[in-house]
């Protein structure tokens, strides 16, 4: 289990085994040329979890910034790798 917090303060778990997953990585390689695909890597990566870290992200105006979004999903795969590191 990979585990962590955001800077934002979003708190996830992720299991290990999704991150083996074919579809993750052609979500990833996508999202290279296209950033809306992002939001397919966040529902492969976090399934429900989503909806936490977008209400963690929302601003005032209820808008949830593209950016402070792709910086969560930096967060997220840096603790990931650090986990994997320390095992």
């Amino acid at each position: 289990m990979i585990t962590g917090k955001t800077s934002s303060g979003f708190a996830f778990k992720i299991k290990e085994e999704q991150l083996d997953n074919m579809e993750l990585v052609d979500a990833i390689a996508e999202a290279e040329e296209n950033p809306v695909a992002a939001s397919r890597v966040l529902k492969l990566l976090l399934g429900d979890q989503r909806k936490e870290l977008y209400d963690t992200l929302r601003t005032t105006d209820g808008r949830v910034p593209v950016e402070a979004t792709a910086d969560a999903i930096k967060e997220i795969f840096a603790a990931g790798g650090k986990q994997a590191k320390n095992s």
